[in-house]
């Protein structure tokens, strides 16, 4: 009579059970970091996306070649850039030359606020004061 011989060329079932046993302790390991990693990434671009508008905005207030759009007027109270999740709100009495100053950099106001847990907004408040200065305020509420 001949002999079978077995055919061992699969993996057991408990060595598929420690295999994905071992997955699921990495995922679980791993999974944390990747989102501080992802929130980190969020939280730098804004902060990217705030100081590309900040350096619109004192370029555009410091240009004196008035063919390139409405310049700055004094305004000691400040003209604001809140920057939410649904894009950016313009006010106050530089509202036109501040989205002047975007479009001239590139920039529209559709920049959003991607921020899930340091902030949920910031706001860019440009002052101009009675000589013509233009300065700027970051604040990430």
């Amino acid at each position: 009579m001949k002999e079978r011989k077995m055919n061992n060329k699969g993996f057991s079932l408990v060595e598929l059970i420690i295999v994905i046993a071992i997955m699921a302790i990495l995922i679980v390991v791993l999974a944390p970091q990747y989102l501080r990693y992802v929130e980190r990434s969020r939280n730098s671009t804004d902060q990217n996306n705030a100081a590309a508008m900040e350096s619109a905005f004192l370029v555009w207030g410091t240009e004196t070649d008035t063919s390139l759009g409405t310049l700055y007027q004094v305004d000691g109270t400040g003209s604001t850039a809140t920057v939410t999740d649904t894009g950016t709100t313009l006010v106050g009495t530089n509202a036109a030359a501040l989205e002047d100053a975007l479009e001239n950099a590139g920039l529209d106001t559709s920049v959003t606020c991607i921020s899930q847990t340091a902030w949920t907004q910031y706001v860019i408040t440009v002052t101009v004061d009675g000589e013509g200065n233009v300065s700027t305020n970051v604040v990430y509420n």
